[in-house]
């Protein structure tokens, strides 16, 4: 019992730091595209590493809730933009967590296959993240369709490319560190469970 709560603290810590350095990158290291906010960054590299490490619920919790909400806070924008532009747009990261014991376990043996997964996770979270940008834009900024779309992919779809060859840049290297320095999502895999029974 003494361990599961060691294990829950290390994570808990390692996933507050990567949201903390989210949101410095979100603050400081980017470039402004539009008018009314949106820039290329490197802001979802670190949550991305939350999914693949911590798996699709607490990758949604660091990027929809804690680095959602503390980043809508400091753009001011007010919570109005909250629940779609920053809770479900950087909650999605976690769809690249539905497929990270799979990546962690065949990474090894198979080397297409982690990327594959890694590839469309990140192309439908660009996609969903784009779609919940255009809808808020069309509630809160009165703007149709196309400008709104037009506008939001001006932005969501560059950072989401250079993201991309980051993450898959990175990916033998997170796949090592989830090897030696296993969390709580990774404890387990199936191999292990059968043993326990």
């Amino acid at each position: 019992m003494k361990k599961v709560g060691v294990e829950y603290l290390r994570d808990f810590v390692e996933i507050a730091l990567f949201c903390a350095i989210a949101i410095v990158l979100d603050r400081f290291v980017k470039i402004p595209l539009g008018a009314t906010g949106g820039s290329l960054n490197l802001s979802v590299v670190p949550l991305f590493i939350i999914a693949l490490r911590h798996g699709p619920i607490k990758g949604f919790f660091a990027g929809g809730i804690v680095y959602g909400l503390i980043t809508c806070l400091l753009d001011g924008y007010g919570m109005a933009c909250y629940p779609l532009e920053y809770l479900l747009a950087f909650g999605c990261v976690c769809i690249l967590g539905l497929f990270a014991r799979n990546i962690n376990n065949t990474f090894e043996n198979n080397k297409v296959m982690p990327y594959v997964f890694t590839v469309l996770s990140i192309v439908v979270w660009s996609i969903l993240r784009c779609m919940f940008a255009t809808i808020d834009s069309m509630i809160l900024y009165d703007y149709e369709l196309v400008p709104a779309l037009s506008y939001n992919a001006t932005y969501v779809f560059p950072s989401a490319a250079l993201d991309l060859v980051i993450i898959c840049a990175l990916l033998p290297l997170i796949v090592k560190l989830n090897h030696k320095f296993k969390t709580m999502h990774l404890s387990y895999t199936k191999k292990e469970e059968q043993e326990e029974a």
